[in-house]
C-alpha cells in the first residue's frame, strides 16, 4: 500500500502559526520534486495503518505529481497548546528511473474529499494473510476476516496447549506485576 496526500494550488502560510515554520503549501509546476515533497510532507492526522505504508505520493488536479519512499513518520508538536500535534513523513524523493516513481507518477487518483487515502502499491504484487494460510488479502487487510483470531488461537494451543493454559500461565504471570 502507498499513502496519497492531495494538495491543493500553491497558497502562503504564516510561519508564525504553521507547526513546521512554512511559507507555503501546495503544488505548483513551478516547483521541484524536492520542494514540494519538504513543504507538504507534514502536517497531517495520521492513524496507524500509515506506519505501515512504504511509499508516499502527492497528487494535485487528479494525477500523482511526487513520489518518495518513507523512512519513517515523525510527530510534529502544535505551535496552538490547543490543538493536537500532527504527523509528517521522514523519507526521500523517487526520481526517474526509480521503479516505483516510473510506475506511480502522473498516474491518476481518486478525487476524494479526504486529503490522505490509500492505495495498492504497484510493486508489491499479491498480498496473502498474515496467519500464513496463503489466502489473498485486498487492499489494506492484513489477515482475511476470523483469520486473525485463528492464528493467535494456534499459537495459543501449541505453546500451552489450551487457552485455558494460557490464560493460567498469564495471570500466573502477570499477576506478580500488578502487586
Amino acid at each position: 500500500m502507498a499513502i496519497n496526500f492531495k494538495l491543493s494550488p500553491i497558497k502562503e502560510v504564516d510561519p508564525a502559526i504553521d507547526d513546521m515554520t512554512r511559507t507555503w503549501v501546495g503544488w505548483s509546476p513551478e516547483h521541484s520534486p524536492q520542494e514540494t515533497f519538504n513543504q507538504n510532507r507534514g502536517v497531517w492526522v495520521l492513524g496507524p495503518r500509515a506506519e505501515r505504508e512504504r511509499y508516499a505520493t502527492f497528487s494535485s488536479e487528479g494525477k500523482i505529481r511526487v513520489v518518495a519512499a518513507i523512512e519513517r513518520l515523525e510527530t510534529v508538536p502544535a505551535k496552538n497548546p490547543r490543538l493536537r500535534s500532527k504527523q509528517a513523513v521522514v523519507g526521500r524523493v523517487l526520481g526517474a528511473g526509480d521503479p516505483v516513481h516510473d510506475a506511480l507518477i502522473g498516474r491518476p487518483v481518486d478525487e476524494h474529499r479526504n486529503p490522505v487515502t490509500y492505495f495498492d502499491d504497484p510493486m508489491e504484487g499479491a498480498r496473502t494473510c498474515a496467519c500464513g494460510c496463503g489466502g489473498p488479502v485486498p487492499g489494506h487487510r492484513i489477515f482475511l476476516p476470523g483469520h486473525d483470531q485463528r492464528a493467535v488461537h494456534d499459537r495459543i494451543t501449541r505453546q500451552w496447549g489450551s487457552t485455558l493454559g494460557f490464560i493460567e500461565w498469564f495471570d500466573a504471570e502477570y499477576a506478580k506485576s500488578g502487586e
